[in-house]
């Protein structure tokens, strides 16, 4: 069986180092430039290769191009969550799969961009957060809001006002003022819906559920598509 190398960080925050190593063969962190290259040379074969986070500001951001190679060589090329998200939906007609929710949101809103999946981070494992991924916040509103009584234009009034923001800027302590200012909640489903975010997190739950599943169990091979 192809061995599975997963490339992780803030995404797999709370999951275990065990119930990562137990899921896959290999877990390396949030991929740089050229990581997927080394990992290509230092495979006998072609495996399974999943995006879930990537460094983008420190250093150059995993390129199109080493990840279609990795697809012409034959790989499985996943990508969910975070930056993996994003390249799989950019490189959907060359043969990356997407996986989950996150990825979904392309396809759902036209105006849904690579912000929604940024935050600041402990840059070591276990990586804690420091900041808040919007579209974490998108998912608890979508699930939430009906139990809390916080209703859909409070709800949007949020989003947007914590979309002009830079995502270094969307702490707790940031949301719950506007959620308590231009939103106009309650403190009480404020409070409650960022409790609920904190154990309910969108981009986690998707590698979850990834690594759960398996989909690279079934089917062939992820070359690009003729």
């Amino acid at each position: 069986m192809a061995e599975v190398s997963l490339f992780v960080g803030p995404s797999g925050h709370g999951m275990s180092p065990e119930s990562l190593q137990g899921a896959v063969d290999h877990v390396l962190p949030p991929a740089r430039r050229g990581d997927i290259d080394l990992l290509l040379k230092a495979s006998r074969e072609p495996g399974v290769l999943i995006l879930c986070d990537g460094v983008f500001q420190i250093a150059p951001a995993v390129s199109h191009a080493e990840l279609c190679r990795a697809l012409d060589a034959g790989w499985q090329v996943w990508g969910v969550s975070s930056l993996g998200a994003i390249r799989a939906h950019e490189l959907r007609t060359e043969g990356m799969r997407g996986f989950g929710y996150v990825h979904a949101q392309f396809d759902r809103y036209e105006d849904f961009n690579d912000d929604e999946m940024c935050l600041l981070h402990f840059p070591q494992a276990p990586y804690f957060q420091v900041t808040e991924a919007l579209v974490n916040l998108r998912y608890a509103l979508e699930e939430q809001s009906l139990p809390l009584g916080i209703s859909t234009a409070a709800g949007q009034r949020l989003l947007v006002e914590l979309r002009r923001l830079w995502f270094g800027e969307r702490t707790d302590e940031r949301m719950l003022s506007i959620m308590r200012g231009p939103a106009a909640m309650a403190e009480a489903p404020a409070t409650a819906l960022l409790q609920w975010l904190r154990q309910h997190r969108i981009k986690n739950l998707d590698l979850a559920a990834l690594l759960a599943q398996r989909p690279w169990c079934v089917g062939s091979r992820g070359n690009r598509p003729d």
